[in-house]
């Protein structure tokens, strides 16, 4: 039974509601300015108005809930018991209502549907001609890289990516339409402040994989795209060694990596050079280069440069170190003969991109390599 409608609780009831009418106006605006980060605050105030019609539509019925309550209380021919009933399930609902409406509120406001609402723009654009290049791409970027490590990253990268595929399998793509959105793959995961987590890593990787397929199915090789996902892969392969992550990831980037020699000699470099590992995955990114230069077919010049710039990077290291390198040139045997005349060229290549030390190891392995011929010549 509700309690009986005396003076005192009538007044506590009208306290309520006022209460309640109060924060129906003010408490959405906290919830905006305390659980919202500023880049979120903005992109809602930009371009997501419509969630503001909600204070407004709490503070309309919950007005409409205390005029009701005062009419309850009008001297009017209506049952005492009747009154009681009336007054608390007005001031009941009223609390309901207020909470539920609240709790849509903050849902709407949550980062996954605001990067959603920004992903779902961006096609819709795109579907009507226009370029993908927009504010709302580049809010959807901002929020990636200010994100947290970790799910909040993840709900970034999975709307940038249901969004590739979107483009992707479109009349209208053509092999170019996507270069600014993959470099932002490295952005959001390598961010100083912010960057990904393992997962996050593997999630990029992943994406970009899938892209290369595409790329790969619609005939559109050595595109612009492709050459974005490539700068991608090499970048947050190197990243993925700074950051000191699992083998496990490096092994992937340098795993899609593997068609492209620049990729493959950056990323096996950063971890030849670093303290945090072994030589595995450098030597990984080595085989994939061999593969690539004793492939049979005609190799591209750049690709037999890369490896031998890795291979001098080797021959410079610890002893066993160059007892791999030293291997590595027994098993690749006549394939690149005269050996001068391809080191030459890798040390001008190196040199001419401003890899002084690259050339300068390959300089060193060029003249350790003739003095050992000579040695060899010497005690016949």
């Amino acid at each position: 039974m509700p309690p009986q409608l005396t003076e005192a609780w009538s007044i506590a009831y009208l306290q309520i509601l006022i209460v309640l009418l109060i924060f129906a106006f003010g408490i959405p605006s906290i919830i905006f300015q305390v659980t919202l980060p500023e880049e979120m605050q903005h992109i809602v105030n930009r371009y997501m108005k419509k969630y503001f019609l909600f204070p407004f539509i709490t503070v309309v019925v919950i007005l409409f809930f205390s005029l009701s309550f005062i009419w309850c209380l009008h001297p009017c021919d209506i049952d005492s018991a009747c009154k009681d009933w009336t007054s608390a399930v007005i001031v009941s609902l009223s609390l309901i209502f207020l909470i539920v409406f609240w709790w849509i509120y903050l849902k709407n406001l949550s980062k996954k549907n605001i990067v959603n609402y920004l992903g779902k723009k961006i096609y819709k654009r795109f579907k009507k001609g226009g370029s993908i290049l927009t504010d709302e791409m580049e809010n959807l970027i901002t929020l990636g890289e200010r994100s947290e490590a970790g799910h909040e990253k993840y709900l970034v990268l999975d709307a940038l990516s249901r969004l590739i595929k979107n483009i992707q399998t479109s009349e209208r793509y053509s092999g170019g339409d996507l270069e600014d959105i993959l470099r932002s793959f490295e952005k959001i995961v390598t961010s100083k402040n912010k960057p990904g987590n393992e997962a996050n890593f593997l999630l990029s990787i992943r994406i970009l994989e899938d892209i290369v397929e595409i790329i790969s199915f619609k005939k559109l090789a050595n595109s612009s795209d492709e050459r974005a996902v490539c700068e991608t892969i090499k970048e947050i392969g190197k990243s993925s060694v700074k950051l000191k992550l699992s083998k496990h990831v490096i092994l992937k980037a340098i795993e899609i990596a593997s068609p492209n020699s620049g990729a493959l000699f950056e990323i096996g470099l950063s971890a030849f050079k670093s303290d945090d590992y072994d030589y595995f995955e450098a030597q990984a990114a080595l085989n994939k280069l061999e593969s690539l230069a004793l492939a049979g077919a005609e190799v591209e010049p750049n690709t037999i440069n890369d490896l031998f710039g890795l291979l001098a990077h080797f021959w410079a290291g610890n002893q066993s170190s160059r007892r791999c390198a030293q291997e590595s040139l027994n098993f690749y045997g006549d394939s690149f003969l005269p050996l001068d005349t391809y080191l030459n060229q890798a040390i001008e290549d190196h040199y001419s991109v401003s890899r002084f030390d690259t050339a300068d190891r390959l300089m060193k392995m060029r003249d350790d390599l003739k003095q050992l011929e000579e040695e060899a010549y010497y005690y016949r």
